[in-house]
């Protein structure tokens, strides 16, 4: 059975004890296994509290992360790529701090509208760099994955099967591929097909909307999907994501380009949501065996 986790976002925009406090005591309060903390600054992130308010609330933390346009292994300055390495090893250690088993996300890439594509070197370079990685973080009993985000986020991992090949190229055993729902809506072409594609090398999924609101009110097939990873048969965890300018503010609302508010009750959107995901990972199991 798949674990179920939620995005931090949904909550707050920062990363402290006082601000953290609270969505624990939600996440356990409705059942959620597991909660996302994005590391959106590597060098000022508060680590310490987050052992003991798992060992509190007995929920997990997940790490991910993001590069930025200093630190893009797309890039064809020697120089900022060379910064998204370290970023990727810094990020490792603020996973161990936190007790976190995994940091994923796009560290290959800033979020960014670009206007051109990565240098030609670009694939070569992120499986030398993130070989390197899974070297450390195998001998730090930890693993790294890659998200691949749609066009309008970035100009270089779009697509699964871009991440996979990393993926396998670079170490198939520590490193694996992170499908987010949202981008596979604009990047992919049928879910079985994409998911089938990358199973071997599938260990993390973002459950978000088509429009990033609230799950069952956009145009998604849940059933589609759901099927889809229960074919693959893929046991990792789920996470629930959602953006909204009322709890993140106008600066995250530019950065995703959300210019409504489509929701203002974090708590009843994650009650909701946990709730479609486990009646959808339960009905495609029973689905499954009575066929």
């Amino acid at each position: 059975m798949n674990t179920i986790g939620i995005h931090s976002l949904v909550f707050t925009p920062t990363w402290s004890e006082e601000s953290v406090r609270p969505v624990f005591e939600t996440a356990q309060e409705i059942g959620y296994d597991w909660i996302e903390c994005l590391i959106m600054d590597a060098d000022d992130i508060d680590t310490a509290f987050s052992r003991r308010l798992q060992e509190e609330y007995g929920i997990g933390v997940i790490t991910t992360m993001a590069g930025n346009l200093a630190a893009d292994m797309g890039s064809a300055d020697h120089e900022v790529v060379a910064r998204s390495e370290r970023l990727l090893h810094q990020c490792l250690d603020h996973a161990a701090a936190m007790g976190s088993p995994f940091i994923s996300g796009p560290g290959f890439s800033a979020v960014n509208r670009y206007t051109e594509p990565p240098a030609p070197a670009a694939m070569d370079r992120a499986i030398e760099i993130y070989g390197r990685v899974a070297d450390r973080a195998r001998s730090m009993g930890l693993r790294v994955g890659l998200e691949a985000l749609n066009r309008y986020e970035s100009n270089f991992v779009n697509t699964l099967g871009q991440a996979a090949r990393i993926v396998r190229d670079a170490g198939p055993d520590v490193l694996f591929v992170h499908a987010d729902l949202f981008h596979m809506r604009i990047e992919e072409g049928k879910f079985a097909d994409a998911v089938a594609d990358v199973a071997d090398v599938l260990g993390y999924v973002h459950i978000a909307e088509s429009h990033r609101g609230a799950l069952g009110t956009g145009n998604t097939d849940w059933a589609d999907f759901f099927k889809a990873l229960a074919v693959a048969r893929y046991t990792g965890p789920i996470t629930f994501e959602s953006f909204s300018p009322a709890v993140l503010g106008p600066d995250w609302a530019g950065a995703v380009a959300l210019w409504r508010d489509p929701w203002d009750d974090p708590a009843g959107i994650a009650l909701s949501a946990y709730m479609q995901i486990r009646d959808h990972i339960n009905n495609t199991a029973r689905e499954i065996a009575d066929a």
